[in-house]
């Protein structure tokens, strides 16, 4: 069942849009979605079309009606039924909205100019100038025209004779619903290789489809939210051979695909992706790393995201293959409870550049007593020889050594008359460490010369809450803390001590200036990744803990 969308006033010609059917995108007042359902709903008459919005500001149900269900919903609360009415739009040509966001041209030189894909009216000086050099579009190498209703695809020819330079094309969040019209766009674009596509929702792929006509030039391809299950991407993969970046964050994966439950999980690789370099995968539902090692076959992957998924441990490569070249990988925001699973990172031994702040295992220091048994930038670095960059920092060669020594050190205090065999488990780099630094002394003039030289790392500062640099200190309390803790660690710190909420945090000290004697400047702690040393914080420093809502009052 089909619907014909009322497209013009009489008397006015337009180009004439989709018809409604199921799984066409649609547009009312500013709000998109996807028709679900076509029919009567009873006990009412005459045909309603229910629709998911891609929000919930128009949701009011989940596709359902006096008990009957009519369609399905990802998410609860976003389906409505709506009337056929002339405000629904079904969309237009991708040539027909490129001139009339970029070109304009039946608006006087007086007319209000649209910028990139920003929605925003802005007024210019000159505009026929200005108007006059976005409109060549022949020229245009990178187009946003995200948030529009760009829905199919222009004539072949008459594509490639305006716009022949694009090499980056943002179509997200519009009202395409099919792969084939993404791909019809693309083909005339011969030199495209930057295509995004976040926040559009597909129609299902069942079969493998031939696209590779359009989509052979694309290099970085961004699929974020658009709720594509990775079987379906698997599908399209083999149009995608040149595809070296791929963006497919928040689409709650939780595995890549169906899987045979008589095999090991990690055993059942993902396949294809032969020129992948870079993934990611923030902001999913992954839980098992067994499903992560399944992509440790991809030929050239170097980098991975999985920030802000849910894995909670990790597991060694099962044999030398796995993630041969992989040097970057991002964890921040998981669910990392034991340091074993720092340990297993540590195998794989082409990481230079790991990021795991915001675990559990990495706040444990954040809020309590600052010692190198729960430093954990100390107790990472240890525990991960190959590693060059933790949480952003660069790790320097003296770095390294510090943190090996005091780790072993404190091993050998805490695991003090424990089998070899117990300590290995729970600290498998010791006897390696022992080599290389020397087998610590646990003696009592050993743990007195250790307490010393902690004592000679810490130093103290004063965390004093304002309201502005220029006012009075509300509240004051003194710690000691190691030059290694970070910004957002000290953030934590303060908050627990000051109870100002770590995200309304300005971080600021007076220092001397270096070219005007007597003279003090502000620092401010900016980066919450640097570690605190980077900003010069010494002994004795008072920093100044600003409230930011206090500010902007």
């Amino acid at each position: 069942m089909t619907s014909n969308v009322p497209t013009a006033e009489a008397g006015q010609a337009q180009p004439q849009q989709p018809p409604i059917q199921i799984g066409r995108r649609i547009e009312v007042d500013y709000s998109r979605g996807t028709v679900r359902y076509l029919g009567e709903v009873p006990p009412t008459k005459g045909e309603w079309i229910g629709v998911e919005w891609d929000g919930k500001e128009r949701g009011k149900h989940s596709g359902e009606h006096n008990g009957t269900k009519y369609f399905n919903c990802l998410f609860p609360g976003t389906g409505s039924f709506i009337r056929l009415s002339s405000k629904i739009q079904t969309g237009n040509s991708l040539l027909q909205v490129l001139k009339e966001r970029y070109v304009d041209e039946e608006k006087d030189a007086k007319a209000a100019l649209y910028l990139g894909q920003s929605n925003v009216v802005v007024d210019v000086y000159d505009f026929e100038r200005v108007k006059g050099r976005q409109s060549k579009l022949h020229l245009m190498e990178v187009v946003g025209l995200a948030n529009t209703n760009v829905a199919t695809a222009s004539g072949f020819d008459e594509m490639q004779k305006a716009c022949p330079a694009i090499r980056d094309l943002d179509l997200s969040s519009t009202l395409l619903c099919t792969w084939k019209d993404v791909a019809n766009i693309c083909a005339p674009l011969t030199k495209l290789d930057v295509l995004r596509l976040n926040r559009n929702r597909f129609q299902p792929l069942t079969t493998q489809p031939s696209l590779e006509y359009g989509f052979k030039n694309i290099q970085c391809l961004a699929l974020n939210r658009v709720f594509m299950p990775w079987d379906e991407f698997e599908l399209l993969e083999p149009s995608l051979p040149n595809l070296r970046i791929l963006q497919i964050g928040y689409n709650l994966f939780s595995e890549l695909g169906k899987v045979d439950p008589s095999v090991p999980i990690a055993s059942q690789k993902v396949k294809g992706f032969a020129n992948l370099e870079n993934l990611h995968l923030e902001g999913n539902a992954f839980t098992d790393w067994n499903q992560i090692l399944r992509l440790s076959r991809l030929p050239k992957l170097e980098s991975l995201d999985l920030s802000e998924n849910k894995i909670e441990s990790i597991l060694g490569p099962q044999d030398e293959d796995d993630f041969k070249l992989l040097t970057s990988l991002r964890l921040t925001d998981n669910s990392l409870k034991e340091w074993t699973s720092i340990d297993q990172l540590g195998r794989y031994t082409s990481l230079r550049t790991v990021w795991i702040g915001n675990n559990p295992l990495t706040n444990t220091a954040s809020t309590g007593e600052i010692n190198t048994a729960s430093d954990p930038r100390i107790t990472a670095i240890a525990r991960m020889p190959h590693i060059q960059y933790l949480n952003g920092s660069e790790i320097s060669k003296t770095n390294r050594i510090d943190a090996e020594i005091y780790y072993l050190k404190n091993v050998a205090m805490t695991t003090k008359g424990m089998d070899p065999e117990a300590v290995h488990a729970l600290h498998p780099r010791f006897e390696e460490l022992c080599e290389v630094h020397g087998r610590p002394d646990t003696g009592d003039e050993y743990r007195k010369a250790t307490s010393e030289i902690l004592k000679d790392r810490l130093i103290a500062i004063t965390l004093v809450s304002k309201d502005s640099i220029e006012g009075p200190a509300k509240a004051s309390f003194q710690r000691n803390v190691l030059g290694t803790m970070t910004v957002k660690n000290l953030k934590n710190l303060a908050q627990k001590l000051l109870k100002i909420p770590a995200i309304r945090q300005e971080l600021v000290f007076l220092t001397n200036d270096p070219d005007y004697e007597d003279v003090k400047v502000n620092v401010t702690l900016k980066d919450d990744m640097r570690q605190i040393s980077y900003y010069d914080v010494s002994d004795g420093e008072v920093i100044m803990v600003l409230n930011k809502t206090k500010l902007k009052m």
